[in-house]
C-alpha cells in the first residue's frame, strides 16, 4: 500500500510545484538552447568575412608559393585610421573575399620589438617598416610573388576604393599607370 501511494503523492507534489510557477518565471531562466543560438545569431559580418594574417616570413613563402601578391599592412596602436580600416574596410565581404582569392595578407605593428627574418637578416618590425620606407599610416605595401615591391598604399580608403585598389594591383597597371589614371581609363570599372 505504501508504494502506492508515493507516486500519487509525487505527482501532487509536482503538480503543486508546476503550477506555483509563472510563465515570465520560466521565460528568465537559462535556456542553454535559446542561448547558444543567440550566440550563434551574434556572429556578424564582420566575423563571417575575416581572412587570415600572415606573418611576415609566411605570407612571403605562401606568395611564392601560389603566385600571389603579399598585402603588408604597417599599422600602429594609436593610428585612427589603421583602426578604421580594420573596422570598416577588411571586413566588407567583397574586400575579403577578393583578399582571400588573390593576396596574402600580413600585418605588422611598424612600432614593434617583434623580430622578423628580412633579406636574410633578422630585425625589428620598426626595422622592416624603416626598411619599407614606411613614413605615414596605415601604409599598405603591396608585394609581389618574387619578393619585389610593387606598389604602396598610404592612408585609408573606404571599402569600394580599396576593393578597387586590390584590383588595380592584381591587374599589374600599377607598373604602366598611377591609380588614378588608371580609374579614369575607366579599367577599373
Amino acid at each position: 500500500m505504501f508504494f502506492r501511494i508515493i507516486p500519487v503523492v509525487l505527482a501532487l507534489l509536482f503538480a503543486g510545484c508546476a503550477s506555483a510557477v509563472d510563465k515570465s518565471e520560466v521565460e528568465q531562466r537559462a535556456n542553454p538552447v535559446k542561448d547558444l543560438h543567440k550566440e550563434i545569431a551574434k556572429t556578424t559580418e564582420e566575423e563571417r568575412n575575416r581572412f587570415d594574417w600572415y606573418s611576415y616570413e609566411d605570407g612571403l613563402i605562401k606568395a611564392r608559393k601560389e603566385g600571389k601578391y603579399v598585402m603588408v599592412d604597417f599599422y600602429t596602436g594609436w593610428c585612427k585610421w589603421c583602426k578604421k580600416l580594420d573596422s570598416d574596410t577588411y571586413p566588407d565581404k567583397a574586400v575579403s573575399e577578393y583578399i582571400k582569392a588573390n593576396f596574402v595578407p600580413v600585418k605588422i605593428d611598424a612600432e614593434s620589438g617583434a623580430r622578423v627574418i628580412h633579406e636574410m637578416s633578422q630585425i625589428t618590425n620598426k626595422e622592416l617598416a624603416d626598411r619599407y620606407e614606411v613614413k605615414s599610416y596605415p601604409a599598405v605595401w603591396f608585394v609581389d610573388s618574387t619578393g619585389a615591391r610593387a606598389k604602396l598604399l598610404n592612408g585609408y580608403l573606404p571599402p569600394d576604393a580599396f576593393l578597387l585598389y586590390l584590383k588595380y594591383i592584381k591587374s599589374g597597371k600599377y607598373k604602366d599607370a598611377e591609380f588614378e589614371d588608371w580609374v579614369k581609363g575607366g579599367s577599373g570599372r
